[in-house]
């Protein structure tokens, strides 16, 4: 009798993993049909354009508000440098140097100031944009975000440049002021 059962619960395992088998693998394979009608041409796609260019021109917008701010910091940083040097003077020291960079900073200031009212300019025209910033003619909003980036990276180019010649000027001071060392007795 355990040999019966044992024979019928083999048999009933294999049947029941036949049927596992079959219903877990297609019997038929599949067919690719071909597409009805034309892939969608870019005026269908002109939506996602528009969303790109209108988030786009949002950054830009962002952008220019953080670089109007950094500009500030920068007539700030002249105001506080020429009170050091007037500062330095008083105490007799030799500030040609730093003179001179700051000249060379407050006229790459007027540069700087100029290229940012460009993409100002810009901006608040919105050509292509409506006053919600939404795209109301897909080339023009096109060359405005184009103008508008290519106007903030000059910005920033000159105001990177401009920050590195004072700082340089900076440590081209105090190499040459450098405290010299006593000898101790």
């Amino acid at each position: 009798m355990k040999k019966g059962l044992k024979v019928l619960s083999s048999g009933l395992l294999v049947v029941l993993l036949a049927g596992a088998f079959l219903f877990a693998f297609p019997s038929s394979t599949a067919h690719a049909e071909a597409l009805e009608g034309n892939p969608p041409t870019t005026g269908d796609r002109t939506g996602f354009a528009k969303f790109q260019l209108e988030n786009a021109f949002s950054r830009e917008k962002t952008n220019l508000a953080i670089q109007a701010e950094n500009i500030l910091r920068m007539d700030r940083l002249t105001e506080k440098a020429q009170e050091r040097i007037d500062a330095l003077k008083a105490k007799g020291k030799d500030v040609s140097g730093l003179e001179a960079a700051l000249a060379a900073f407050e006229n790459a200031l007027v540069d700087i100031n100029a290229s940012h009212g460009e993409a100002a300019r810009l901006v608040a025209s919105h050509a292509g944009f409506n006053d919600n910033g939404k795209v109301i003619d897909l080339e023009a909003a096109k060359i405005t975000v184009q103008k508008t980036h290519e106007a903030l990276k000059a910005t920033r180019e000159m105001m990177v440049d401009a920050g590195r010649s004072i700082r340089l000027a900076i440590r081209q001071y105090r190499d040459a002021n450098a405290p010299v060392p006593t000898e101790q007795p």
